[in-house]
Parts: structure tokens; sequence; C-alpha cells
């Protein structure tokens, strides 16, 4: 489906927007990159070999969360079905990416895809990352793939996650379990729902054995009345 050069870039930009404060997993979460002074904790785990400074200054913070925010507002609107939004977002990416070019892949032949590239290496890193992510959101867009973009249809959670499923048919992140949430949700609503019918069955059926017992143990209006009719009729015989 996408390279996996690209498949890896996008898992990154989704982690990478997860890290931003909300709900996620059926929790309220805090900002992962809170302040400069955290980021070389942060970094690592969430933008692995990016080569950041051990002391990153406050513009290198502001310029990542920047960064954090256009990812996460393309990957809304892609979810969302707004290409046109999403586009003029990956277009901000782009243009601040500069010249884009079509290259061969190291030790590739002739016959080899080629692949898009952009920047130099004597980027920061965080301009590096930047313009990695948008070649590889472009390289969705280009493939009429962005539907893949997803957020998470998890209770309280809204993470982004790429669907590489063959039908589009991934709902859940997988970072959170909520997948196995939902289902476990669903089962109890549905064990809830199957008790209560079958406490309104019992009652039901309680309820009409009652009245039959009723009806047995007190003869109805018209048996009593054709019983005093016959006494009457004895009665009347005698005289």
């Amino acid at each position: 489906m996408f390279s996996a050069t690209t498949t890896s870039r996008l898992a990154l930009a989704a982690t990478l927007a997860n890290t931003a404060p909300g709900f996620r997993g059926g929790r309220q979460r805090p900002d992962r990159l809170d302040g400069a002074a955290g980021l070389p904790s942060a970094l690592p785990s969430v933008l692995p070999g990016w080569g950041f400074e051990e002391d990153p200054s406050n513009a290198t913070l502001r310029t990542v969360r920047k960064l954090r925010a256009n990812v996460a507002g393309i990957w809304q609107d892609a979810a969302a079905e707004d290409a046109d939004a999403a586009l003029e977002g990956l277009n901000a990416l782009l243009g601040a990416a500069g010249p884009v070019r079509a290259v061969l892949p190291e030790g590739s032949t002739v016959r080899s895809p080629a692949i898009l590239a952009a920047g130099h290496e004597e980027d920061a890193p965080e301009k590096a990352l930047s313009t990695a992510l948008a070649l590889a959101l472009a390289e969705v867009a280009l493939a009429g793939e962005l539907t893949r973009l997803r957020t998470c249809t998890g209770e309280d959670c809204s993470n982004a996650f790429v669907d590489l499923t063959r039908n589009r048919s991934k709902q859940f992140c997988d970072e959170a379990n909520c997948a196995n949430r939902a289902h476990v949700k669903a089962y109890r609503a549905r064990r809830a729902a199957e008790a209560v019918t079958a406490d309104q069955a019992e009652k039901a059926s309680t309820s009409e054995k009652s009245e039959k017992s009723e009806k047995a143990e007190k003869p109805d209006k018209a048996t009593k009345k054709n019983g005093k009719a016959k006494k009457s009729a004895k009665k009347n015989a005698k005289k």
C-alpha cells in the first residue's frame, strides 16, 4: 500500500499528534510535550532517531508543538472526510518543507519507483521531522487514501491512527486497548439486557400463575347464580 518508510513516518505522525492533552483511552491525559526541559526525556520515546539536542530551546519546543498541531489538524480533517481542508493543511507543511523533488532511493535501479524528497542534510532536527511527515502525508493524499487517517471511535478517546486494513475497517487505536474496552462494555450491556428480559418473563409467568390460581379458588358469578337458581327450584318443588 505505502512504502515502509512512509508507513513508519505515518505511525510517527500519529504518535506525535497523540502527545497532545486530551481524552485518550478513557482518561484525560496531560501534554507530553509540556516544556523545553522535558523534551530530552519525551522526544527519545516519541520521536526516536531525530537527533534532538540534549538541551533544546523554547524555540524548538514551539516548533515541535506547532508541527504537532498542524499534523493533528490534517488528521482530523481527513478523518472527517474533509479533503479540501486536509489538503490545505498539507500544503502549508509542504510549503515550509521547501522545493519538493523526485529522486531514486539509494541503491535503486532505473526501474525502481521514485520517491519525494525535500530539505537539506544540515536542516535542524525539527525541520527534518516536519519535512519527513509532510512528504509521507503527501504520498497518502496522492494515492487517494486520506480516509486511512482516522481517529479512535472508542469511548473518551481521540487518538490518531493509520488504518492499513484492506477494507478500511479499523475503528480503534492500539495504544489504549480501546477495542477490548468496547467489547467488554457491549458484552456487559447484552448481559444486563438479558437479565432484564429474564426478570420480566419471570414476573409475567408468576402473575399468570397467580391469576389462574385465583380463578380456580373462586367460582365465577355465573356459576354462583346457577347454583342459587337450582337450590331455589328444589325448594319450590318440595312445596
